[in-house]
């Protein structure tokens, strides 16, 4: 009997445009995602933007509509996963804030946010302004910008990002803490 394609095979079969690979590489990974928009979409309570269902198919839809993938491994697949979460949660934001035009949202500044906190705590306008600094971030050190989005977007925690940036996670706690700085100077 012939061994299942691993997950690079099928990562590989994606990149390559190969019908129904990027739906199979959703169905093997679906629960680890749904694990990982789950733990971004509910901390502390908080009503969520979105559901857990909703952000994972959203991801999925945004996958298939993509161009060209350029994934090497599931270590590329999840950190490419973080930043199509980051923009399905901005975008979603961008969407409430353009219908409120400045409600009464919350303001919560990235300085009072830990680590582990989401953007669901976060008011759809510091979202934005969040996002347009890391965009920033993102031009002078794409490293820093990484860790910010997979921690703060996708809920990684610091020993998987380490993990899926072949980095140390003391190496993940200073840029997490040198790209934290710099957000807060961009946002001030």
């Amino acid at each position: 009997m012939a061994e299942a394609p691993s997950l690079t095979v099928w990562i590989q079969r994606a990149v390559q445009g190969q019908p129904g690979a990027v739906e199979h590489l959703f169905s093997e990974l679906y629960p680890e995602l749904r694990r990982i928009a789950h733990a971004r979409l509910y901390v502390r309570g908080q009503a969520p933007l979105m559901s857990t269902t909703e952000l994972v198919h959203e991801s999925f839809l945004r996958f298939t509509r993509a161009r060209s993938l350029a994934l090497d491994d599931r270590k590329h697949f999840f950190t490419y996963a973080a930043t199509v979460m980051r923009h399905v949660i901005i975008d979603l934001a961008r969407e409430q804030q353009a219908m409120r035009r400045g409600g009464d949202s919350d303001h919560v500044a990235l300085d009072e946010l830990s680590p582990t906190e989401h953007p669901a705590a976060a008011a759809d306008e510091t979202l934005i302004e969040i996002h347009a600094a890391l965009e920033e971030l993102d031009k002078l050190d794409p490293t820093l910008a990484r860790v910010v989005e997979m921690q703060y977007f996708a809920g990684y925690s610091q020993a998987e990002i380490a993990e899926l940036l072949s980095l140390t996670e003391r190496s993940v706690r200073r840029h997490w803490e040198k790209a934290r700085a710099f957000l807060m100077a961009q946002m001030s």
